[in-house]
């Protein structure tokens, strides 16, 4: 039979509907352009990084944050060192009086407050050994190893507490710390070794702004390469890269022009929807090819459009679903990816529809004659023109799977229960190791000091006693001091400071002089008052007096977050029982800082995990039951959609790999990514079924539609995404993999786990639902739209 040859030079298709609404479609994203590029632009410059700005003000653990931080203005510190740097080192005393009247010219220009306290190791021991205090080198030293002195007790450094503001303006405080440094000691800012939340928090901004300026263009010629050489065309590949890169802006201005700040969350965003565009504009694509091979010619897309808008708005409106699960989050910038991001696919889609369908034509009228029609086959199974390799890799892979159904869906089943129980195990993290590579600045310097000097993440403790509190100053000093001593022999601290730091030695309250010892002792408590105030260890309030315990612990330390946060409250109370005994009243205790902020956002990052999966995956499966008019099949339908997130998941939990902000939205996009393959492979085999093949026929031409396309996603998504495993911000770096992974096991469960499942007990289901041509919700392919 001789072969019908396409008609692909017709000249009125270019006064098509579909070329005018690509025309005005194109127009738009010309006219948006400059406003896109200046909203990403502008976008990238707001990057602020603040892990304990991201749970809500109403949430209890930032209540007792902002509490701490109103009675003690202690917010983010800065340590700031150099190599040889030691506790006697008279340049120390040089950079905190530089710094100090840095403060006091702002002061006496009405600017807003930068710093709240300055000291360093020698100012620390001068104040220690000199009167009142007056005690011995050693001892003062002993006070202060871990604090602001190494164990070596020589190497030391300067800290500086920022006030809010200061925290805030970072880019504006760093620099000035660093010049007024260099100024009053004259060592070069590149050999200082500074550290702290601002830093680690600019260095997060830096390398999440830099993985989008270096890596998406780069991305994108990647996907444009092997877009153009799957497709065969450039006409076809033009609007969809062209929509790809236009949403990555989009997503970008969004943030900037809806008064929002970028942060590391929101920076995967756009690569994601750029890869979930390619995703769709692939197998639309695809659909056209296939009907300029049948030789449909100029009704070509026509017929592509009708078959496309099932599947791929479904899968479109699924991954959204998925994306916007998120927005049940407690942390905002989760909510805002889920939001933003389910808009993003949305105009994505839209857009594609909108462009395609036109480029399809104009690529009809450009390749009139150069067109070789691509290999095809009929419904009946045979191969009309096919090389017997092409063929025999469908036929022996759908021959193959249906002749070991049931031996893969037992593995298959198995291995996603196996590693669901992995699911228990997972963690998250988001301190700064996770964030930023080893090679980092920050991360070196971050290092170096908690190496060399004193750990660096704090936890900070506040003993209240109350205006009716039956507890002397003295006793008072003794309880602190007993607590302090009490939650230091937990192993993962080394550094405690408090008031106790900056008093006498206790007097010996017993035998002769004991009263005259006691008065002294209590007249140096009543003088240090105001100072020890000042250095922000004491606090009043309406309450009564606040004490505070300021103590840190190693970033690299690797522990259970919640059972240290248990045992320092246990060593606490422990205190409070013994004073309660002892007949005093009035005392209370709560725990507060960064450390107690991280563990709860990593909570709650864990939390969404598993709850806005659950919830996408339950709102897709009432969406694949309406699709297939079938409940037991919707639900059977939804194991290859689950398979990518339970084996990866659940394997990460087995091996206890830590999941960061980067990772923990894939989960709900795996699932929308997953079930894109899905419904066009289910749609092909139902149509099969409907013309009368059997199961096992109608798998194979499943495959024969649709598996190119499957395979051709994921090849230019996963390479277009590999670019950016060289980001030297983890986030990104692990986004692209977990997701190129995702899309793997995705493709795997498309390809392997459904096809077996068809070809048994959900083959069987959707057999007996056997749906007509006029009312499902997965368009027949033979249907289409009235000329």
């Amino acid at each position: 039979m001789t072969e019908k040859q396409p008609d692909l030079g017709d000249p009125s298709l270019f006064s098509s509907t579909y070329v005018r609404l690509a025309a005005l479609a194109v127009l738009g994203l010309l006219v948006s352009a400059p406003f896109v590029v200046h909203g990403s632009d502008s976008g990238l410059l707001s990057m602020f990084n603040a892990p304990l700005m991201w749970v809500d003000r109403d949430a209890s653990a930032r209540r007792e944050f902002n509490e701490f931080i109103d009675l003690f203005g202690a917010h983010d510190m800065i340590v700031v060192t150099w190599q040889g740097c030691e506790v006697d080192d008279e340049r120390l005393r040089k950079a905190a009086n530089a710094i100090e009247k840095v403060q006091s010219d702002r002061a006496v220009s009405n600017q807003e407050r930068l710093f709240n306290n300055v000291f360093s190791g020698k100012t620390l021991l001068d104040s220690l050994t000199s009167m009142p205090i007056d005690l011995s080198r050693q001892v003062a030293l002993d006070r202060l190893n871990g604090v602001l002195v190494g164990q070596d007790d020589k190497t030391s450094g300067l800290v500086v507490e920022l006030t809010e503001y200061g925290a805030v303006q970072r880019r504006e405080t760093i620099p000035l710390i660093k010049q007024t440094i260099t100024n009053a000691i004259g060592i070069p800012e590149d050999e200082l070794i500074i550290t702290g939340p601002a830093i680690d928090g600019m260095a997060i901004d830096d390398e999440s702004s830099r993985s989008i300026q270096q890596y998406s263009i780069p991305s994108i010629l990647i996907s444009l390469v092997l877009c153009v050489v799957c497709l065969r065309s450039i006409w076809l590949t033009i609007p969809i890269l062209a929509v790809g890169a236009w949403a990555q802006g989009f997503m970008l201005a969004s943030v900037y022009y809806g008064g929002e700040t970028m942060n590391a969350i929101l920076i995967v965003l756009p690569a994601l929807v750029f890869v979930l565009a390619v995703s769709v504009g692939i197998h639309l694509a695809n659909y056209f090819l296939e009907e300029i091979d049948a030789g449909e010619g100029s009704n070509a897309p026509r017929r592509a459009i009708r078959k496309a808008t099932g599947p791929c708005v479904l899968a479109a409106l699924t991954t959204a679903i998925g994306l916007a699960s998120l927005c049940i989050s407690d942390v905002e910038p989760i909510r805002q990816f889920g939001f933003l991001g389910a808009i993003g696919v949305l105009v994505c889609v839209g857009l594609l529809f909108l462009m395609l369908p036109g480029f399809m034509v104009i690529w009809l009228k450009v390749s009139h004659g150069r067109y070789t029609p691509r290999t095809r086959h009929h419904s009946s199974g045979n191969a009309d023109g096919a090389s017997a390799s092409d063929w025999l890799s469908f036929a022996s892979v759908s021959g193959w799977i249906a002749r070991y159904s049931l031996v893969i869906r037992t593995l298959c089943i198995t291995a996603m229960i196996v590693c669901g129980f992995g699911l228990v195990r997972l963690r998250t993290t988001i301190d700064v190791v996770s964030l930023l590579s080893e090679d980092n600045r920050a991360v070196k310097d971050f290092h170096w000091v908690e190496e060399n000097i004193c750990p660096l993440v704090p936890i900070e403790v506040v003993i209240y006693f109350d205006r009716d509190s039956n507890v002397d100053p003295i006793d008072r000093l003794r309880i602190v001091a007993a607590i302090q001593n009490q939650i230091s022999q937990i192993e993962v601290l080394e550094g405690t400071m408090s008031a106790v730091t900056f008093v006498p030695s206790f007097p010996r309250l017993t035998g002769l002089g004991s009263t005259i010892r006691k008065t002294v002792f209590l007249r140096q408590i009543d003088q240090s008052r105001d100072d020890l105030i000042e250095s922000h260890f004491l606090a009043e309030s309406e309450r009564g007096d606040a004490w505070r315990i300021s103590a840190r612990v190693k970033g690299q330390a690797h522990f259970d977050y919640g059972q240290f946060l248990d045992r320092l409250q246990t060593e606490v109370d422990f205190v409070l029982s013994k004073a309660e005994e002892a007949g005093y009243h009035g005392i209370s205790s709560s725990s507060t800082g960064v450390l107690v902020l991280v563990y709860r956002i990593q909570k709650m990052l864990l939390a969404d995990l598993f709850y806005s999966f659950l919830t996408a995956l339950a709102l897709v499966a009432v969406v694949m039951m309406i699709a297939l008019r079938s409940i037991p099949a919707g639900l059977l339908a939804m194991l290859p959609n689950v398979f990518p997130t339970l084996v990866l998941f659940g394997t990460m939990g087995w091996f206890e790999h830590a999941i960061d902000i980067g990772t923990v939205m894939t989960a709900s996009v795996a699932l929308g990514i997953a079930v894109d393959g899905t419904f066009h492979f289910l749609k092909w085999f139902i149509q099969s079924l409907n013309d009368g093949e059997s199961k096992e026929s109608a798998i194979k031409i499943a495959y024969e539609r649709c598996g190119g396309a499957l395979i051709q996603t994921t090849i230019i998504c996963a390479c277009g995404l590999m670019i950016y495993s060289f980001s030297g911000f983890l986030p990104v770096r692990h986004f692209s993999w977990i997701l190129l992974m995702m899309l793997v096991a995705a493709l795997f469960g498309d390809l392997v786990l459904l096809p077996a499942l068809l070809a048994g007990k959900l083959g069987d289901l959707l057999g007996n639902v056997n749906p007509s041509s006029s009312d499902t919700t997965l368009p027949p392919a033979s249907t289409e739209l009235p000329k």
